[in-house]
């Protein structure tokens, strides 16, 4: 490392202490130059940090599981907020799982715990100011920036199109969005309900339209403030 480079500042969410751990001991590996900022392992004390001047990471790593709230409202609550912290969403779970809410909520890509040499690669790939998600994903990350504005956007426009209350949902169609912000995905609300993903698809849709949304992070942005 050459003496006038800035090590990355890198902190970490994760409920389970001992990933903590592992992952501050494996940073100088999967990232050169990198720097343990701090680890959390409650949803917000993170997002406290995340946004603090003092403890703002440059990256910070995501897991998509908690206890006390879902790595997608994270990930959607920085991300609002600010476009100075790169978010890479992790999971012990299939990346398939969380890919599209993570991406929807500002991630800049989603890797899988297990898989250290794409770890790597993903946070090299995203600290360089780019996205990454899995061989052969095609879910729609985008840089910190762009993610940013689509956010703060959504939010803006919370007041004309939650519209005082003219909109009425469904009480499935709310349902499927308030599922769908703490990150469950089409797959897994259809299990719990006992009915196709694609019945869910045409809730959180309707939903969708009703809210007069640009998308369904949008939609889900417009329920999260009534």
């Amino acid at each position: 490392m050459n003496g006038h480079t800035t090590a990355v500042p890198v902190a970490a969410l994760d409920n389970d202490r001992m990933a903590l751990m592992a992952m501050r001991g494996i940073l100088p590996q999967l990232l050169p130059g990198a720097r343990w900022l701090w680890g959390a392992s409650e949803a917000g004390e993170a997002v406290r940090l995340a946004l603090a001047p003092d403890t703002r990471p440059r990256l910070l790593l995501v897991d998509m599981s908690l206890d006390d709230g879902t790595g997608v409202g994270v990930c959607r609550r920085i991300r609002r907020r600010t476009d100075r912290v790169l978010l890479l969403a992790v999971t012990a779970f299939s990346v398939d799982t969380y890919a599209d809410r993570a991406a929807e909520a500002g991630a800049q890509g989603i890797v899988s715990k297990a898989d250290v040499p794409a770890m790597a690669a993903a946070m090299r790939a995203v600290t360089a100011g780019g996205t990454f998600a899995p061989t052969g994903m095609a879910a729609p990350f985008e840089t910190a920036g762009p993610a940013h504005r689509r956010l703060e956007d959504a939010a803006a426009g919370l007041s004309s199109d939650a519209g005082g209350g003219r909109v009425k949902l469904g009480a499935k169609e709310t349902e499927t969005l308030r599922l769908l912000a703490q990150g469950l995905s089409y797959e897994q609300i259809a299990a719990r309900w006992g009915i196709a993903p694609a019945t869910v698809r045409t809730h959180a849709h309707r939903a969708v339209d009703k809210l007069g949304a640009k998308s369904l992070a949008h939609a889900i942005a417009i329920y999260l403030s009534r």
